[in-house]
């Protein structure tokens, strides 16, 4: 008997131009192992039928994809710069004997908490890390959970999005379309002060979810430069697959002071 006694209505989720991937590896017996610990470790709020990862409490469900060991996925986690991997963590990765895809539509900030929390279910059933695509970074099981355990909406940046950076000195968010917004790129600019900029105008956005146009100016605070946000229409990654965001990206331009 299933662990409720009403009727659940499941709104699909299934991938698609706002999509999200979640790769966990992990140590489990075989496919049926993977099941079932979901099911045990999570009390039946999430269980897999067929091909399908169900969650009884949040009313979604995903495309669940359960792969023999893959040493590509061991070379995924080892990505300089994109993970907050401890080499401990690393170890148990390398021992992985099977990988768990999760994978549906996000798009919102809403649709991307309820991934982030059906992969936590994966990681108590035995996963030993986390990879969010697009955007590429990893966490390990400790920290992702610990993010779980005190979620505020805030931390969706920190878990799903990253930055990334060229030689021609442009430094841009990846991965704002898991939570439904555009990237933003900023050039000529410090690379830490531009991911730090980066960071408070997405944080800002989260907060405070403002309607953005472009023209408009954004400073992070009074002491701040202040920058003008307009439409980038030729984007440092085009074409460059899952880490276009189809909802396009903002640019940020340093207003030059008047007598600067």
């Amino acid at each position: 008997m299933w662990p409720f006694k009403k009727r659940i209505e499941y709104k699909e989720v299934a991938p698609a131009a706002a999509g999200t991937v979640l790769c966990i590896p992990g140590i489990w017996k075989d496919p049926e192992d993977v099941k079932n610990t979901i099911l045990l470790s999570s009390s039946g709020e999430y269980m897999v039928v067929g091909d399908i990862l169900l969650s009884v409490k949040r009313e979604r469900h995903y495309k669940i994809v359960i792969t023999d060991r893959d040493d590509r996925v061991v070379q995924a986690f080892k990505q300089p710069g994109k993970t907050l991997v401890s080499d401990s963590c690393l170890t148990q990765i390398e021992r992985h004997e099977f990988v768990v895809y999760v994978s549906g539509e996000t798009g919102s900030l809403k649709e991307a908490e309820n991934i982030a929390f059906a992969g936590a279910a994966v990681l108590k059933a035995g996963g030993c890390a986390i990879k969010i695509d697009p955007g590429g970074k990893a966490f390990e099981k400790s920290k992702w959970l610990g993010l779980i355990k005190t979620f505020e909406e805030a931390d969706l940046y920190q878990m799903f999005v990253d930055s990334m950076t060229d030689s021609k000195g442009s430094v841009w968010s990846c991965g704002m379309q898991n939570l439904g917004l555009k990237d933003t790129v900023v050039s000529g600019e410090e690379f830490q002060a531009s991911v730090d900029l980066l960071s408070i105008f997405g944080y800002y956005q989260i907060f405070d979810k403002p309607i953005i146009f472009p023209n408009q100016t954004f400073q992070a605070n009074s002491q701040s430069p202040a920058y003008k946000i307009t439409e980038e229409h030729d984007p440092p990654h085009n074409g460059s697959g899952n880490t276009e965001n189809p909802y396009g990206m903002w640019r940020l331009t340093r207003v030059q002071q008047i007598g600067a």
